[in-house]
């Protein structure tokens, strides 16, 4: 996820954050070997960061992998409850998971990632991360807003995307055909292209001040089929337009 920097950044807490979003982005631990890859670092400086992230509570070793530590959630519960915006849409995105029977959650852009601002998580099973920032390539909730985007920023964005599954869709070109059926449709597919087992479906939610999208995720031997590709986008359809109307 790539995301412009001033000068006035400090190196180290860069590489930090860097790490950070590897922990955060993956659906299982990781090792030290995996994250130097994914972020262009050294081994024995990941190490450094790491250690670093464990020491101060952020981050857990699991054997010899690491992932994020519980304390992200009371960080996450904190700042959720004192959001306007979350209280306002909290009811809708709750209904639409019981609905659905799936987690569901309505995410912004924000520095060209797609961040969960409330997610319904009742039905969340553990195998795919909640409460987390969301690739807009590769993520049906990033793709439902990258298709609103003006083109140029579009064709900025799809220069960075990277593979987190061999799903991904990765090439511009194909980024953007991707994006034009997304307009035709009305709703993303993500075909786990962002986490192994999961599928998700988004729609764009249109505000006056900021770019969002509403999601459905379940496991992908579940969330198939008619229910994936018209039952699902259908309940979302709606769920858009109230909020739509909830946030004017």
């Amino acid at each position: 996820m790539a995301t412009e920097l001033g000068d006035e950044t400090i190196e180290a807490t860069v590489r930090s954050f860097s790490v950070l979003d590897v922990l955060i982005d993956s659906a299982q631990p990781v090792g030290v070997t995996e994250i130097a890859s994914r972020t262009n670092m050294t081994k024995s400086t990941v190490y450094k960061h790491v250690n670093t992230l464990v020491a101060l509570g952020y981050a857990e070793k699991v054997g010899s992998q690491y992932e994020p530590a519980i304390r992200f959630l009371d960080c996450a519960r904190r700042i959720r409850w004192d959001n306007d915006l979350i209280r306002t849409v909290r009811e809708p995105v709750d209904e639409l998971a019981e609905m659905a029977n799936e987690v569901a959650g309505l995410v912004i852009e924000r520095n060209g990632v797609a961040i969960d601002v409330y997610c319904a998580d009742q039905y969340y099973s553990g195998t795919f991360p909640a409460y987390n920032t969301r690739h807009l390539h590769c993520s049906a909730a990033g793709k439902a807003i990258l298709a609103e985007l003006p083109d140029e920023r579009v064709e900025s964005l799809a220069r960075t995307s990277t593979a987190l599954t061999e799903h991904t869709i990765t090439d511009p070109d194909e980024l953007l055909l991707e994006l034009a059926r997304i307009r035709e449709r009305g709703f993303s597919l993500d075909r786990q292209e962002q986490f192994p087992d999961v599928n998700s479906v988004a729609v764009s939610v249109e505000t006056d001040s900021f770019v969002a999208s509403v999601y459905v995720s379940g496991q992908a031997d579940e969330l198939s089929g008619k229910r994936f590709e018209e039952n699902i986008p259908g309940l979302l359809l709606s769920a858009s337009r109230m909020l739509a109307s909830t946030l004017e």
